[in-house]
């Protein structure tokens, strides 16, 4: 009878945790409304790691989460080698880019880049730009964003 009990007891407490709802991963906030910004209102700031740069949110917190935000790089600006710990995907909208991989910046290897093209960069992947122009990008990435400079080879 013991045996029995015992059984039934181990066989109900399965089935309870067996049709328990799995947790869910967290699933990004869906927007409440359409928000609609002309190029003139967007609210440029500092960029937080790159003296010079600017940089607008358009959706998310790039210090909470997933986020879109813009980037405007001056003409002639070296973007330092890098590397973040979120996968980014780059969209150049404007201007012309010259962009690199690698943990030091040579001109030499760099792919040019106009309107509509895009870049998608891995997790920890170092890379550079230079503003052959003045270029604007959107960058979309899948967690908190950081800015992790490569240290200079000696």
């Amino acid at each position: 009878m013991k045996t029995a009990l015992l059984a039934l007891v181990l066989t109900s407490s399965f089935a309870t945790l067996v049709l328990q709802d799995k947790p869910k991963p967290e699933e990004p906030v869906a927007p409440k409304e359409t928000v609609v910004v002309s190029a003139a209102n967007v609210k440029w700031g500092p960029h937080p790691s790159i003296e010079g740069a600017k940089l607008a949110v358009q959706s998310g917190d790039p210090a909470k989460g997933a986020c879109v935000v813009l980037m405007k790089f001056p003409k002639g600006m070296t973007i330092p080698a890098h590397f973040h710990t979120a996968n980014e995907t780059v969209t150049l909208v404007s201007g012309v880019a010259q962009f690199g991989t690698g943990e030091t910046v040579d001109a030499a290897k760099a792919t040019e880049l106009g309107p509509g093209s895009y870049i998608t960069i891995p997790s920890k992947n170092p890379h550079w730009a230079i503003a052959k122009e003045e270029f604007v990008i959107s960058v979309a990435m899948d967690k908190a964003s950081d800015f992790m400079p490569c240290a200079p080879k000696k």
